[in-house]
């Protein structure tokens, strides 16, 4: 397969990924403020917030892979000249975070009246069963943020999202503060506060977004309400549509799930090896995680720029797309592994300064720097295949990699002798790499096939 690579178009992906990438790290901060103010409280509340937290993510996260079908759909529709068909998915796609909403508050309310399951002591399962509830007011706002986010990138737009999100991460500080401690005449309510704290930014997320969008002169044409020139449909369901996106975000969801799973899941596996062990690994995934919002960004760039030139009919500007996103996230992969391993004690000593941990982070730093290049490879493979809307390899190869191998694999090296000596932690982040190769393979053999096939075949495959 001839490989394509345009500065012009890494010029196009670095201008739409940047601020998908700063609005990434300014949820990520939300949720570290939220760890470090609850921390800064009590004890207690740390780990009523942490327990709720690792909760609320799986779950959560389903929905938001659901709706990651719609970028792309947006993108594809904006590309054909189809904007105002892109407002009426904006509005099926409303309908279906109501749904999902409405499913998950329900599920997580039942669920944070039996936290004791869970076997908390008497002070953190009233913490962990507040921050729950007080996070379910926001859901909905922070899916429908989700979906106006959607609409606009299928147009290019990214910038609104990055703004909004560090207003929203500025407000929330003051806001833990206040119903965290009680002032301005509010109760004081520990680590519940965060969660209260939390919903409210949510949904200043999503009224920003909404705000934006209705004052925008051009987006207000197809926005929401179909004003001006461009009237829409009825608001209606169109189940038909509505089920298009839950089929082809379900695989994305899916995904999500398992591997926010294999993470979990690694750290009870650990535990038996001691404090040392699990603080050294989720030293070394804290990190990971924040370097993840990079090729996460770019992925999410490239389901954009796959999209709207498929929509426009532009086949080869696609692979032109797809190569240079795969292209440079490597080069920045590469920059970033050589920066973590040079770096790796520097970077475990922001965490802690226990010489143990110390020592066992900074091997696995080292790890951590490998597995960026093939997490990057196949994060962005799997952005170039939401632009198809070809998703469904994306949960199957999940459950074998990271299910099979990747934890799997992980356990017999690392608790156990029967493949080699037990290597601790460092035997579940060699299962990490090995998963992720093989994701990374699967992926890019998949983009090689979508991208043999001639245009009347994808636009046939895009309509379904």
């Amino acid at each position: 397969m001839a490989l394509y690579f345009s500065l012009a178009e890494m010029r196009r992906i670095l201008r739409i990924g940047l601020p998908v990438f700063i609005a990434q790290l300014s949820q990520i901060g939300m949720n570290f403020v939220d760890t470090i103010m609850a921390g800064r409280y009590s004890a207690s509340a740390l780990a009523g917030v942490a327990v709720a937290g690792s909760i609320w993510a799986p779950v959560t996260l389903f929905a938001i892979g659901c709706l990651l079908a719609l970028p792309g759909m947006s993108a594809q529709l904006v590309g054909a000249r189809k904007p105002e068909r892109a407002a009426y998915l904006l509005r099926q796609g409303i309908l279906l975070t109501l749904l999902l909403s409405t499913v998950i508050i329900a599920l997580l309310y039942t669920l944070s009246h039996h936290l004791d399951l869970f076997g908390l002591d008497s002070e953190m399962e009233p913490v962990a069963a507040g921050y729950l509830r007080a996070l379910l007011p926001g859901l909905p706002g922070f899916l429908l943020f989700i979906n106006v986010r959607s609409f606009l990138e299928g147009f290019g737009r990214t910038r609104p999202a990055m703004v909004i999100g560090l207003i929203c991460l500025l407000i929330n500080i003051p806001c833990n503060y206040v119903f965290i401690y009680g002032h301005l005449g509010m109760p004081e309510l520990g680590g519940v506060g965060c969660g209260v704290a939390t919903s409210i930014c949510y949904w200043c997320m999503f009224l920003s977004m909404f705000f934006f969008m209705h004052r925008d002169r051009t987006l207000r044409r197809y926005g929401f309400l179909g004003r001006d020139r461009v009237p829409l449909p009825p608001f209606r369901p169109d189940f038909g549509l509505i089920g298009s996106i839950f089929r082809i975000g379900l695989p994305n969801a899916v995904a999500l799930c398992i591997e926010c799973s294999l993470f979990a899941l690694t750290a009870l596996l650990l535990a038996p090896l001691g404090t040392t062990v699990v603080a050294g690994h989720q030293i070394t995934i804290n990190y990971s995680s924040i370097v993840f919002a990079v090729p996460l960004a770019i992925g999410m760039t490239a389901t954009i720029r796959v999209g709207q030139n498929l929509g426009a009919g532009k086949q080869l500007q696609a692979r032109i797309s797809a190569h240079t996103a795969l292209t440079l996230g490597v080069i920045i992969a590469l920059f970033s592994m050589t920066a973590t391993i040079s770096l790796r004690e520097h970077i475990a000593a922001l965490y802690n300064d226990d010489p143990q941990v110390l020592a066992l982070a900074s091997s696995l730093m080292f790890l951590c720097g490998i597995y960026q290049v093939v997490d990057t490879l196949q994060n962005i493979s799997c952005g170039v295949l939401r632009g198809y809307n070809d998703t469904r390899i994306i949960s199957l190869v999940c459950l074998v990699s990271y299910g099979f191998i990747g934890l799997g694999g992980g356990y017999l090296l690392g608790r156990t002798d029967v493949l080699v000596p037990a290597l601790g932690a460092a035997g579940f982040w060699y299962g990490y790499i090995i998963s992720l190769s093989v994701c990374a393979v699967c992926y890019m053999a998949r983009v090689h096939y979508l991208h043999g096939l001639d245009m009347d075949t994808v636009r046939e495959r895009l309509a379904k």
